[in-house]
């Protein structure tokens, strides 16, 4: 099954490559994955050289992840490095990059919990601890580290002001040490930028996200949706290429240089609301079913977006509902292209 995304990017017109030496060759960590190959795509457009890596983790279906490349397989100026993100691999792969977008990791508050720690932290720390090292090793110009909200925990209320992180879950402690480690490393000569995304959703979406979960809810062989919690929890979702969109900034502007940047949709809408304009969006209700909220869900979550936009000249361009409904597309697209293989088998 191969579907393309039914997304139109649009490159900024604010990024350049000044100070670099004609058109910069970049490394992408996680590149196969639901951000990562939006961000290949983009920067592909932009006249990049890119270097993907992705190790195709069966966390979720390798097969989607290879689709969600399909649009690259053929670019001349990507090269696709297929394996575990080694130090050896790191290295020779970030000697020839300018900057590095490390997105690679172990997505999942739930996931976090327990035993599924050890793979957080392997992923996410120990992960970014190799990435750092080996852009010290080879001299890279700038890191741009994909952190998340999830550091906030329960702090992230006030537009107003950005609370000091306090995680409620052991995924947002794997990615606050992340931050710290970019601390240290900071102190090494090694310009990285930390950029806090807020719950991002679009075509790709990984299948363990909840409007995924929604959407495929909506069919009828499609699995129930589980609620957690009443649905009153309210998030800043973001759309992929308004994500996109500030993490190229963020790797080139200079301005962005070791520092730290939410990047959110501009507004936090409850669960219930998005499942209204899902159901509305898909012509059908969503089956469900409620359990008990669970350990280290927030009830609110906003991000603090007035520096992202003094510094990188970023601001969101696409709504929620103009977001779900290419989300929607895309899954009309996905199941379009699963029943064309089921009839030709």
């Amino acid at each position: 099954m191969t579907v393309q995304t039914a997304d139109v990017f649009e490159p900024s017109g604010a990024i350049t490559f000044e100070g670099f030496f004609g058109t910069p060759t970049v490394s992408v960590t996680g590149a196969a994955g639901f951000i990562g190959s939006h961000l290949v795509e983009r920067l592909l457009q932009l006249g990049c050289h890119v270097i993907g890596i992705d190790d195709f983790d069966p966390w979720y279906s390798p097969h989607q992840k290879r689709s969600n490349l399909f649009a690259t397989a053929n670019n001349s100026k990507f090269e696709l490095v297929d394996g575990t993100l080694s130090p050896e691999i790191a290295r020779e792969a970030f000697s020839r990059s300018s900057v590095v977008f490390h997105l690679a990791g172990r997505p999942g508050v739930q996931d976090s919990w327990g035993e599924g720690f050890v793979d957080s932290s392997r992923r996410n720390i120990e992960l970014t601890q190799r990435v750092y090292e080996a852009s010290v090793d080879s001299q890279v110009e700038r890191v741009v580290y994909a952190s998340s909200s999830s550091i906030y925990g329960s702090g992230a209320t006030n537009p107003a002001a950005r609370p000091e992180p306090r995680p409620i879950s052991p995924y947002g402690v794997s990615k606050l040490v992340g931050e710290q480690l970019a601390h240290v490393y900071r102190a090494q000569g090694l310009h990285i930028t930390n950029l806090r995304y807020f719950t991002v959703y679009g075509p790709r979406q990984r299948p363990d996200m909840a409007m995924h979960r929604m959407f495929e809810a909506t069919t009828p062989d499609g699995p129930v949706f589980v609620l957690r919690g009443d649905g009153q929890q309210r998030r800043e979702f973001t759309y992929v290429s308004d994500v996109v969109t500030a993490t190229v900034a963020a790797g080139f502007i200079g301005e962005a240089a070791n520092a730290t940047f939410d990047v959110g949709g501009g507004s936090s809408v409850s669960l219930q609301q998005v499942m209204t304009l899902i159901e509305t969006l898909a012509g059908a209700p969503i089956r469900m079913e409620t359990v008990e909220a669970p350990a280290g869900d927030p009830a609110i979550t906003v991000a603090r977006t007035d520096h992202t936009a003094e510094t990188l000249g970023w601001s969101p361009k696409i709504d929620l509902v103009e977001g779900l409904t290419r989300q929607c597309e895309w899954h009309h697209q996905r199941a379009a292209s699963e029943e064309s293989v089921l009839v030709a088998d």
